[in-house]
């Protein structure tokens, strides 16, 4: 079963564009015990998982990181780990860093960039981190989060282009929640027309305070959407996970496919439109009375759906 793990809130920059508002006061709650039994929990379907491990700032308990890659890659797991790569401040501290978790496991890191990072984070920390990882053969991808009104990313690359080859680069368009949801619309990168793609990104996931959540995307923080705690057996949270009404509707049509619902509820839809359908899902869902709504249509789908089969069968 592959899982996503925040493993602490805490973190040495508090972004403006930050989801999950992490920062450096944030308490770290879960203990390292309480991350591998999530980690052991992972491989209840005797299937080798991919673990994501972030934060918060992942290797601010460096430690403890280590120990819980080491956990993981031990019992099989294939182990990426976020970073805004704070650590990399020049090559010989990069270079030790990295084969520091490269020795306990992971198989690649992804590194966080933007103009928000950029207040607390030298650009040249991830052009080290970068460097680091490709002169040790590790994998590194670099996520770059962007507004109209910020930098873009091929505005890192251009800067750094010589120091990126071979090396994936992705824009995320930022979402207003968490800290960001002060934002401006005017700020945010928006469609105008109603975003109709599926749920992009659905791991099953746990929150930094041990709440097992569909995704770390920007709905799956919600309230209405949480699955279980880590005090629940996993693989009745998985088993939650895999045959919920809402997620499977989610999975394959999207949350464009609740609007309608929605609507004659008293929604109304965003006058300037979506960030994409991760944005749209969080606008539906933010407001428990209208997810209960939306639960029941999905509930009463999934029941409509297995009638039609039994009674095509009985007919048969």
């Amino acid at each position: 079963m592959n899982i996503g793990i925040l493993l602490w809130n805490t973190c040495n920059a508090s972004c403006a564009h930050c989801a999950v508002s992490s920062a450096p006061d944030a308490a770290r709650l879960m203990s390292n015990d309480d991350i591998k039994n999530i980690i052991d929990g992972a491989f209840w379907d005797g299937k080798r998982p991919s673990i994501g491990l972030s934060g918060g700032e992942a290797f601010l308990y460096l430690a403890d990181l280590l120990e819980v890659i080491a956990h993981a890659t031990q019992k099989g797991a294939r182990v990426s780990v976020n970073t805004n790569c704070y650590w990399a401040q020049d090559m010989d501290q990069a270079r030790s860093i990295v084969r520091q978790v490269q020795s306990a496991g992971v198989h690649k890191l992804v590194a966080s960039t933007d103009t928000f990072h950029k207040k607390y984070i030298d650009d040249q920390c991830v052009v080290n981190a970068v460097n680091a990882c490709i002169e040790a053969h590790l994998e590194i991808e670099l996520q770059y989060v962007a507004t109209r009104k910020s930098e873009r990313m091929f505005d890192f690359i251009r800067r750094h282009a010589d120091d990126l080859v071979n090396i994936t680069c992705r824009e995320i368009p930022c979402h207003p929640v968490g800290r960001a949801g002060k934002m401006k619309a005017s700020s945010l990168i928006l469609r105008s027309k109603m975003p109709r793609g599926t749920c992009p990104n659905a791991v099953l996931s746990v929150s930094a305070d041990g709440r097992y959540i569909p995704c770390c995307n920007t709905a799956g923080h919600l309230e209405a959407l949480q699955l279980g705690t880590i005090a629940e057996n996993p693989q009745d949270v998985a088993a939650r996970f895999a045959h919920s009404p809402v997620m499977r509707k989610l999975w394959k049509s999207g949350p464009v496919s609740f609007v309608g619902t929605a609507v004659a509820a008293g929604f109304v839809p965003q006058a300037l439109g979506y960030v994409d359908q991760c944005h749209l899902c969080h606008d539906l869902f933010k407001d428990t009375e209208m997810a209960a709504r939306l639960k029941e249509q999905a509930e009463q789908e999934a029941f409509d759906e297995l009638y039609a089969v039994y009674e095509a069968r009985r007919g048969a």
